[in-house]
């Protein structure tokens, strides 16, 4: 995540999102995966929808407060905290993950996982917590302390939330391959969190964006619950089920 990315369209779907698995009453914990802005792109640019009615239709109140965010150019994940879109009692960490100023690589291997660590600490809490990466699961081709590791999440990362009891939500950036082959990624992961749920979902408003579940058994159907309600509402134009 990049304070950038803050209200863009991305951005809308995936607060409506986590607006409506909060609602299966579990604590809600957000790691941002912060990284610093970049500006090589235009990314985070595609706020366009926040000046056409028809997208209030979606969720009018998540709708005017991200636009209000816009309007007065406070796009970071701290206006995101502050302006509650989120129940109040969610849990945030947002420490910034760069290691690109540590030229060594056995300290920068220390720095992310002292990240991860803290990040665990403040999350011990929660029942269900959602990672929110640039880019999402990490591809053989990137270690996590590379220049480009900080857009990932390791594995290890992963299965540290798991074995706390935790319930996973996290974004993933979709692969330039066929659907059915992009999904056997994590459908091979099904081994590594054994008596695990699986769900996934898919946002196809401007790029896809996937989202992908990897629950604890007793917190399944709940989330399920919701995540059908989401398929049933205004929303349902722009979210469908991945199938994992």
């Amino acid at each position: 995540m990049q304070n950038r990315y803050v209200a863009d369209v991305g951005d809308y779907g995936k607060y409506a999102l986590l607006r409506n698995i909060s609602k299966t009453g579990m604590l809600l914990g957000v790691n941002w995966y912060l990284t610093p802005d970049e500006k090589h792109n235009s990314d985070g640019k595609h706020t366009s929808y926040l000046y056409k009615d028809v997208y209030k239709d979606y969720d009018n109140e998540l709708y005017c407060m991200l636009k209000d965010i816009l309007d007065n150019n406070k796009r970071d994940v701290n206006s995101v905290q502050n302006a509650k879109i989120l129940p109040s009692n969610t849990v945030f960490y947002d420490r910034v993950l760069d290691l690109s100023k540590e030229p060594d690589f056995m300290k920068r291997r220390m720095l992310r996982q002292s990240w991860h660590n803290e990040a665990l600490r403040l999350l011990k809490d929660c029942n269900i917590v959602f990672l929110d990466p640039d880019n999402g699961l990490q591809v053989g081709s990137v270690s996590l302390t590379g220049n480009k590791g900080n857009k990932y999440i390791g594995m290890n990362e992963l299965k540290d939330y798991y074995k706390l009891g935790k319930s996973i939500v996290f974004y993933n950036h979709r692969e330039r391959k066929q659907e059915k082959e992009y999904l056997n990624k994590f459908r091979k992961l099904h081994d590594d969190f054994m008596g695990c749920k699986w769900l996934g979902l898919k946002f196809i408003r401007g790029t896809i964006r996937d989202y992908i579940f990897i629950l604890q058994p007793n917190h399944f159907y709940e989330v399920k619950k919701q995540c059908e309600i989401l398929l049933n509402s205004a929303w349902k134009e722009n979210f469908s089920m991945l199938d994992l």
